[in-house]
């Protein structure tokens, strides 16, 4: 079986005048990355690739969840900045979604809705009952494919096997 974990970055901080592209997280999306990162380590198979949407919110989102699970820097190693996940189409992320996880078996995409919302559904045929009808800040949903490795199939037979957020593990959220 092989696995995309699709995530939506943590909630990002409004206070100041910087663009969009550069807005970094609030007190709450650090706190989200951390229960995220807590109780994703229960439900996935540490990650072999990332491809990350090179906006501020989501790169720090990406290395506060995720930078406990590798030693020494990996992390960057096995990570992939993709501009079409900021600015680009449903068509252009799934190209290159298609290209960029071949030969790969436990990739982690970090992104923005509404683009995430579509993506989900264009790459998971099976349990739609489990796809959120918004993909909430640091939302993550896990789905699994046959196939042991990804190959160029267009994300065929995807099943939505789970969907976690923050709210779920901490009531004063």
């Amino acid at each position: 079986m092989s696995n995309l974990i699709i995530m939506r970055h943590a909630k990002s901080d409004w206070s100041g005048n910087e663009p969009d592209f550069n807005r970094k997280l609030n007190k709450r999306g650090v706190l989200s990355c951390k229960i995220i990162s807590e109780n994703l380590k229960n439900k996935i198979i540490i990650p072999d690739l990332f491809i990350v949407s090179p906006a501020i919110r989501a790169t720090l989102t990406h290395k506060k969840i995720f930078s406990v699970y590798y030693k020494n820097n990996y992390l960057t190693k096995i990570t992939i900045f993709e501009k079409k996940l900021y600015e680009g189409s449903l068509i252009e992320i799934i190209q290159s979604l298609d290209k960029k996880c071949k030969g790969y078996k436990n990739v982690v995409v970090i992104g923005h809705n509404p683009l995430l919302n579509n993506l989900i559904y264009s790459l998971s045929e099976k349990n739609h009952k489990k796809q959120p009808s918004n993909l909430v800040t640091c939302g993550t949903v896990i789905i699994k494919y046959p196939e042991t490795i990804f190959n160029s199939n267009g994300f065929k037979n995807g099943e939505i096997v789970d969907y976690i957020f923050p709210k779920q593990f901490i009531e004063s959220y």
